[in-house]
């Protein structure tokens, strides 16, 4: 059995702003939460605490009933590495939606520059290459993108 890891806006926060987070006012942080949906997505998380990867995508996308309609995933190529590019501005949701789609298509061997938050999210952390959208990059992260594009994913 994993540890649940609940989404907390407030740690967040303070994660990412250090002593600037208490500047922020507090029916923004409500807000954030409501947008983000804390609570449901916390339920979801202690709900598939055990689920990982395409697993726990599936049963994110049936427990917040999202569906899609794709015309020409057949065209797909199934040999080779691809890079696939979109304009995402949903968000977290849209990037799980992908993820749903391509993931099957490639058995899995997908990765997702996404915004760092996202690794907030261990079930499906193994899919993103993060990127610090609030700060500084990592040092390391160019050697990130280039295992990423360089794998066999």
């Amino acid at each position: 059995m994993s540890d649940v890891i609940k989404i907390d806006v407030e740690a967040i926060l303070a994660a990412k702003a250090g002593k600037k987070a208490r500047y922020v006012p507090r029916f923004l942080v409500s807000y954030l939460k409501k947008i983000i949906h804390q609570d449901e997505v916390n339920q979801f998380l202690e709900a598939n605490k055990d689920r990982y990867d395409l697993d726990f995508i599936n049963e994110f996308m049936r427990f917040f009933n999202n569906s899609f309609e794709v015309h020409g995933l057949e065209n797909l190529p199934k040999e080779g590495r691809f890079t696939f590019v979109s304009n995402h501005p949903l968000g977290a949701q849209d990037g799980l939606g992908l993820a749903y789609i391509l993931g099957p298509v490639y058995q899995g061997k997908i990765k997702f520059l996404v915004n760092d938050l996202l690794m907030y999210l261990k079930n499906i952390s193994s899919f993103w290459v993060p990127i610090n959208k609030t700060g500084g990059q990592a040092r390391n992260f160019p050697q990130q993108v280039n295992a990423a594009f360089n794998s066999d994913n």
